[in-house]
């Protein structure tokens, strides 16, 4: 996840103070050749607290960890996404001008009738803004266009993160895809069953 402990709580971490954007952003879908901007992304946290999965319960406990923006995380999940967009996933960014703000990947048939929430990310700067849950209506809508009945997330164990998927109504689950569960076994697990589309 690109954590480390802070030195302490007031520790600098360069990081802008939080606004709320002065123009709406526009939301729409994500050229495959526009995925390198993904590096524009500012993912800077510090965290007090994060989560622990025991079969579909879950334990909070308090931490204190930063999360610093760097390139060598974008490097480490570029070649992954892109192969998943040229794979035919659905990407969506979130713009500030040109700048890219957020940005969302959904991967197609995880499993029958399952897509996956590869990523959801949105820069510090943009976060209380509603861009979260504007990228993620658009990633939900377009798992439901592919018919898909549920959607799965393995998502950052972070406090922020646990907490936005469960507003959005996922559950953890006590059954984890089996391949994503060895890769990221500290994340959370999570399923959402979607509706019929009208």
């Amino acid at each position: 996840m690109g954590i480390k402990p802070c030195q302490t709580m007031l520790e600098t971490l360069h990081i802008p103070s939080l606004h709320l954007p002065m123009i709406p952003l526009d939301i729409r879908p994500l050229q495959p050749d526009e995925l390198k901007k993904i590096y524009e992304i500012d993912r800077s946290e510090e965290i007090d607290h994060m989560y622990r999965q025991t079969g579909s319960e879950l334990e909070s406990y308090e931490c204190n960890v930063c999360v610093h923006s760097d390139a060598a995380f974008w490097d480490s999940v570029y070649e992954d996404w892109d192969k998943a967009v040229h794979e035919g996933g659905s990407s969506f960014g979130a713009f500030d001008g040109d700048h890219l703000a957020g940005f969302a990947l959904l991967k197609h048939e995880l499993e029958p009738g399952v897509a996956q929430i590869m990523a959801l990310y949105v820069s510090i700067s943009y976060r209380l803004s509603g861009t979260a849950k504007s990228l993620f209506w658009e990633i939900q809508e377009a798992a439901k266009a592919a018919n898909a009945k549920k959607l799965y997330v393995s998502a950052t164990p972070t406090d922020s993160s646990v907490k936005f998927y469960l507003s959005q109504d996922f559950k953890p689950t006590a059954t984890p895809n089996a391949d994503l569960f060895k890769k990221e076994p500290e994340d959370i697990h999570m399923v959402k069953v979607l509706a019929s589309r009208p």
